[in-house]
């Protein structure tokens, strides 16, 4: 089980501005390397996961080592070549979404934009994360998280926590699972990376259109 806080990243405000369509009203945002510095000080990027054996697949049931298993057929599909995975859950941490929250009433834009600069950031800890696990397996990674798309259901967050088990998830990076499945702090991201024989993103099986989508929509699901 590795645990890593204050995970070192690289910040641009073009890479920032590609989220949320902020780089559609960039040029009426004034204090944006400000903003962006904030974001930089509140941030608090942390991450655990670990990896387990695969032990065998059914149509629909990935058993993994530990008696724990995740129950989609979506998983089943992409594993069948894996003999291992990694769980793994990562947070920017509280802070940024505290003074979201606090400047909201007064400050809509900033507080707007701030928000979306916490989306920038989850997704660069979230690509730093693949690409630690890359590093040190080799794999050419794929990546699950369950809610994302209508073939591995949210419920299954429960099982990903309980693979770290949950206080060891909220004294090592502070993030809780509610009863209905929200992780706490909102940003905050759960899955499981793994090699599969074909490249896999959870865009892939989702018909909305977004500035989000880094894949096209193939139809799966």
């Amino acid at each position: 089980m590795i645990v890593l806080n204050q995970v070192p990243l690289s910040f641009s405000l073009e890479g920032a501005l590609s989220v949320g369509g902020l780089g559609r009203v960039a040029n009426k945002i004034s204090n944006l390397d400000n903003l962006l510095d904030q974001c930089r000080n509140l941030v608090k990027p942390s991450a655990i996961y670990t990896y387990l054996k695969i032990d065998r697949l059914t149509d629909d049931v990935v058993f993994l080592e530990g008696n724990k298993c995740l129950s989609s057929q979506r998983l089943v599909q992409e594993l069948k070549c894996a003999t291992e995975l990694a769980p793994f859950i990562v947070t920017i941490g509280p802070d940024l979404e505290r003074k979201v929250s606090e400047i909201a009433a007064n400050q809509l834009l900033d507080s707007w934009v701030l928000d979306n600069f916490g989306t920038y950031t989850l997704r660069l800890l979230n690509k730093h994360i693949e690409e630690r696990i890359r590093r040190e397996k080799g794999w050419r990674v794929s990546k699950f998280n369950p809610g994302s798309t209508p073939t591995w259901n949210l419920e299954e967050q429960e099982v990903l926590f309980g693979i770290f088990s949950r206080k060891k998830v909220e004294d090592s990076i502070g993030v809780t699972l509610s009863d209905k499945f929200v992780m706490r702090p909102r940003k905050s991201l759960s899955g499981v990376i793994a090699q599969t024989e074909n490249g896999y993103h959870n865009c892939q099986e989702c018909r909305k259109e977004c500035e989000y989508r880094q894949m096209p929509y193939k139809g799966h699901g």
